[in-house]
């Protein structure tokens, strides 16, 4: 609730801190100075236009908000509100979540997305062999994972195996044994990275990779062919689902029955849309008349992608064809190439920034912040601390003790030594983390020690983004101002007006002509299912029958029933009431099929209103009051000095 608050009040009044105060002094509060320079820029970020509004009435405008503001800012960090826990939490979480798009290689971001856009304009048809290994493996697994891919190399290299046999023979993929490692046509950023450099740093049909390691193992790749990218397609599709192990009867059917769907769908006598929403099994996809995403090269079963890339013009339809999942038939509704760079940029930044391939960026620049900030690692120091270790780190027990050399430094960065104290602290809080297949203490602390690094080199280039970039200095001033203003209104406006119960009740007794009821009816309300309900009522009203009891009686028989409400209504707060007199009697009459029948028992004169029905209203007039007499205190406490001949100069 607090951030969209605070984006509420900055779209209304923003400060930017990066401009620097100009001789042209449009006002100052207390001895503080507003540039006309720093005014001008913060009216037009914020102006809600095309073309900024300068005339001097808008310009007095904004120029008295932006007074406001200052001056509920200036008071917040008078009180130190910026100090307060909560708000100290908000602002370290906020700066360590804006921090993360600047600690990262700008240079390294931008070659991958040129190089993904690249190799989208190109697909691969591939084969593979894969030995499998967890991500976090034992030495003694990765030993024997690695023997193992070595020794496949070696039968295709050496021995000259067959690719596809030594597959279905070795590959521990479980779809090898039936495909012979074949994974069909792939681009860009629809596998994992090191096996996407891989395969499109083959040169030729039939070359075959070293292996290399992915996180879910060893693999061998072999090239069968590249082709220029056939773009993308927009489809709509029916499915017939049918097990792959059917008997020949129910396939026969299912069969039969697309085949009657592609019929009907060619004739046109019902839309492939009803179809679709109506026939197919694909639930999902009907909801939408079977229209699927826009999907390229390896997203979708061989026999889908090829009958849907088949299709020539708009409109056109498949002939049924069978895939795993059942018949099919397929309508193309669009189709594109890959876009231009530029046209493409957007899309692919947004798929390569959740790609595992953003380490490569993070990568860079943890070794730009060493590079700026003189690292060195002291290997000699880090040795002896490991060897004093006992199995506690293995064992998940370790607490920080102390050594003798404590103080000795693991590594120093920006001139400040990180200690083997420094290391222990971090490892007693996330030990848990490396522990998993290691053999040893020794073995959890070579895990976590380069995490340990990167944390402390984000950290120190973190504390100096607002040096190195003046644009985030100016996004953590804007958005410390906003939780100062935010905090300070609410209590002395927002909160206070709800909460002060007393201060509310004063001001409710001294304004209470504002609340007034108007002329009201005191009526009841009988809706009727049908004539004959709504006769029974009036029988029953005449007879002075309780509410209660008409309902009961006439939802009991089968005539449409009936729904009763009583209450006071003022003019217009009841559509059904537009049009009765405004005496005592009884009404009756016919509305969008229901049969109404209205009882006015007595006019209430205007009255004014209790606390309890006006609340609502009480509190927001009360909250004015408050942010007036604040505003009052705030302009005697810092004096504000407006030179309007600096504002003038400004108006076009």
């Amino acid at each position: 609730m607090k951030s969209i608050v605070i984006k509420s009040l900055f779209a209304v009044i923003l400060i930017n801190s990066a401009f620097a105060q100009s001789a042209n002094t449009l006002f100052t509060y207390g001895n503080n100075k507003v540039s006309a320079q720093e005014f001008l820029s913060v009216y037009k970020k914020n102006s809600n236009t095309k073309s900024t509004d300068l005339s001097e009435s808008a310009l007095t405008d904004y120029m008295r908000l932006y007074e406001n503001f200052k001056l509920k800012v200036a008071e917040g960090r008078a009180l130190k509100v910026d100090t307060l826990a909560a708000l100290k939490v908000e602002l370290t979480n906020y700066k360590k979540q804006l921090a993360k798009s600047y600690l990262l290689d700008k240079e390294v971001l931008e070659s991958m997305y040129h190089e993904a856009w690249e190799r989208s304009n190109t697909e691969l048809h591939a084969a593979h062999i894969m030995v499998k290994l967890n991500a976090d493996p034992s030495p003694a697994d990765t030993l024997m994972a690695y023997k193992k891919i070595m020794a496949i190399y070696d039968r295709l290299m050496i021995k000259k195996e067959e690719f596809s046999d030594v597959a279905k023979d070795a590959s521990e993929d479980a779809s090898a044994k039936k495909t012979g490692g074949d994974v069909g046509y792939f681009s860009a950023l629809q596998t994992l990275y090191p096996f996407e450099n891989t395969a499109y740093s083959l040169k030729s049909n039939g070359a075959i990779s070293k292996p290399f390691r992915t996180k879910v193992g060893y693999h061998i790749i072999k090239l069968i062919d590249k082709r220029a990218s056939k773009g993308q397609v927009l489809t709509q599709h029916i499915l017939v689902s049918v097990a792959k192990s059917a008997n020949p009867t129910v396939m026969a059917a299912a069969e039969k029955k697309i085949n009657s769907l592609y019929q009907i769908a060619k004739s046109g006598k019902i839309s492939f849309d009803e179809l679709a929403r109506d026939s197919s099994d694909d639930k999902t996809s009907a909801k939408d008349n079977g229209k699927l995403p826009w999907f390229g090269a390896g997203k979708m079963v061989d026999e889908f992608e090829a009958a849907a890339f088949g299709l020539t013009n708009t409109g056109d339809i498949s002939a049924p064809f069978k895939t795993d999942y059942g018949y099919h038939i397929v309508k193309l509704m669009d189709k594109k190439m890959n876009n231009s760079y530029e046209q493409s940029k957007s899309e692919i930044k947004k798929m390569v920034d959740k790609d595992a391939r953003i380490e490569n960026a993070k990568v860079a620049v943890i070794n730009n912040i060493k590079k700026e900030n003189k690292f060195s690692f002291n290997k000699t120091n880090y040795d002896v601390f490991v060897k004093a270790l006992d199995s506690s780190l293995l064992k998940g027990t370790f607490k920080a003790a102390f050594y003798s050399f404590n103080k000795t430094a693991i590594f120093n960065l920006d001139n400040t030594n990180y200690t083997v104290a420094n290391f222990s602290e971090y490892l007693e809080s996330s030990q848990k983390n490396y522990r998993r297949f290691a053999n040893s203490s020794a073995d959890v602390a070579e895990k976590a020690l380069p995490n340990w690094i990167d944390k402390i080199c984000n950290d120190v280039a973190e504390n100096k983004l607002d040096k190195k970039y003046p644009e985030f200095k100016t996004l953590m001033d804007e958005y410390t101002d906003g939780i100062i203003l935010f905090d300070i209104t609410d209590k002395n406006v927002w909160s206070k007006a709800v909460n002060d119960t007393v201060g509310l009740k004063e001001y409710y007794n001294a304004h209470q002509s504002k609340y007034m009821w108007g002329n009201r009816l005191n009526a009841t309300i009988y809706r009727a299912g049908s004539d004959a309900a709504s006769k029974i009522v009036n029988e029953l009203i005449a007879k002075k029958v309780g509410d209660d009891s008409i309902k009961h009686r006439i939802n009991a028989q089968n005539i449409g029933g009936v729904s009763i409400e009583s209450g006071k209504y003022e003019k217009g707060a009841n559509k059904l009431l537009e049009n009765v007199k405004w005496e005592k009697g009884i009404e009756n009459f016919v509305s969008d099929g229901i049969y109404v029948t209205v009882v006015v028992t007595e006019i209430s004169s205007p009255v004014i209103k209790k606390l309890e029905e006006s609340r609502g209203y009480v509190i927001a007039d009360y909250q004015e009051n408050l942010e007036k007499t604040w505003m009052e205190k705030l302009r005697a406490k810092y004096p504000i000095k407006e030179d309007l001949s600096v504002l003038k100069s400004l108006v076009k």
